[in-house]
């Protein structure tokens, strides 16, 4: 889970108390600000995610003859935001991230050392 929403969920109920009332329970409209919260939380990771994989791509609809692309840094690059990413899903948890990404445990931690993910 990431920082924000740890700080969401962890809002307690009075200081959210003075919020303009909607003629609901104070604990119910807590929870919708948490749900919303949450909500926008996560679309703006997935658009983030999104956004990666666009960048990565456009190197390669760039690609010409003319051109020189490093192909061990794309890898490279590819690699930390995958890794990165599987990490964020799994909570940090490597094995967990590891499983997702078809890898041993062992390979992981491995690669993340040697990115310097650490």
């Amino acid at each position: 889970m990431s920082t924000a929403k740890a700080v969401i969920e962890s809002l307690p109920t009075p200081q959210l108390r003075g919020l303009p009332s909607r003629k609901a329970a104070t604990t119910e409209r807590v929870s919708k600000i948490r749900d919303l919260a949450t909500a926008l939380l996560d679309e703006a990771e997935s658009l983030e995610h999104d956004n990666g994989l666009a960048e990565m791509s456009s190197t390669f609809e760039n690609l010409s003859l003319k051109s020189r692309v490093d192909f061990f840094e794309e890898v490279r690059r590819f690699e930390i935001k995958l890794i990165g990413r599987a990490l964020e899903l799994s909570g940090g948890n490597q094995a967990r991230a590891a499983r997702l990404l078809g890898l041993g445990t062992t390979t992981l931690n491995y690669k993340i050392k040697a990115y310097q993910m650490v």
